[in-house]
């Protein structure tokens, strides 16, 4: 048996057979990614200022970059650029019961904008650095290489995710939803910034951002359900990405954004590794609350669903 097999959609999930449609599915792919990048564009569209910018520049003379590159804001951009990739699966998906689309055509939109924006900000960013001219540093290169693998990374997994949701098994879909939940948390926290600034929101909306990663694994696991049983997975899968990857990000973040470590990537590394146990800690409440979620909404939708039939 395949794995396509164990999270086989139902019958009520097959697509029609009508002519699939290129450009809405492209146009999807477009909006979706770019929207996703706007809580970055509304702060206004420069390259934040540089540790080892190679001159004293003040923040207003800072060069236009569509990519606000910056190590203090490597997961907020992983998050804008990943979530681009799943939004525009979603929407593909959805749109699918008015019109069949081409899941192709919306990952061909996505990687457009994905490749637009970071040709154009590295290219900024290695002018600055002097990585275009030859004349960065080893602490130059190794930022710059750093960035770069960082949305990289988030451009592939962006496509992964237009893949996933796009499935015809509402599996897949879950599981893409599920593995997005903490860059979900990310991404709300960057329009947060963006819309209150330096003033910062009321303390509230900290207490409700902290549990969106863990209600969204929730809602995305009662939408998978557990029948046929392979779909355990994407339950396993789930619950562990909710627990690992906040610590992970945790703790990798607090060495980027200390300037004490001077880039010495074996005391970043240790202090990442001080960090992690502690962080993981932390995080079994939220997994506790989205394991509660998604078993109660999953026995109330089979109950449901049983009664129907009767």
């Amino acid at each position: 048996m395949s794995f396509d097999d164990i999270l086989a959609p139902p019958a009520d999930e097959r697509e029609t057979t009508r002519k699939p449609s290129f450009w809405i599915a492209f146009g999807v792919g477009i909006v979706a990614s770019a929207l996703m990048l706007v809580p970055m564009w509304v702060t206004g569209i420069r390259l934040p200022l540089q540790n080892l910018w190679g001159t004293d520049t003040m923040p207003d003379d800072m060069p236009v970059a569509l990519l606000a590159l910056s190590q203090y804001e490597v997961f907020a951009i992983f998050a804008m650029v990943l979530l681009g990739g799943v939004v525009a699966g979603l929407g593909v998906r959805m749109l699918r019961r008015w019109r069949p689309m081409r899941a192709w055509a919306a990952a061909l939109g996505v990687l457009l904008v994905h490749l637009v924006v970071t040709v154009q900000s590295f290219a900024v960013l290695g002018d600055g650095l002097g990585v275009s001219d030859g004349t960065a540093g080893t602490l130059q290169l190794m930022y710059f290489a750093g960035m770069l693998a960082a949305v990289v990374l988030g451009i592939l997994l962006a496509q992964l995710g237009v893949l996933l949701t796009t499935r015809r098994s509402s599996a897949f879909a879950a599981l893409a939803v599920a593995l997005s939940a903490v860059w979900i948390g990310q991404w709300l926290g960057s329009v947060i910034g963006a819309i209150w600034g330096i003033a910062g929101p009321p303390v509230f909306l900290f207490d409700v951002l902290r549990w969106v990663p863990a209600v969204t694994v929730g809602v995305a696991l009662v939408w998978c359900g557990v029948r046929p049983w392979g779909r355990i997975f994407v339950w396993i899968a789930g619950l562990l990405a909710l627990w690992v990857l906040p610590a992970a990000i945790t703790a990798v973040a607090y060495p980027l954004g200390t300037r004490a470590f001077g880039g010495d990537v074996r005391e970043m590394s240790a202090a990442a590794a001080q960090i992690f146990p502690q962080a993981l800690e932390i995080g079994v409440p939220a997994v506790v609350v989205a394991a509660v979620i998604g078993v109660v909404g999953t026995a109330v939708r089979m109950l449901l669903a049983r009664r129907s039939t009767d």
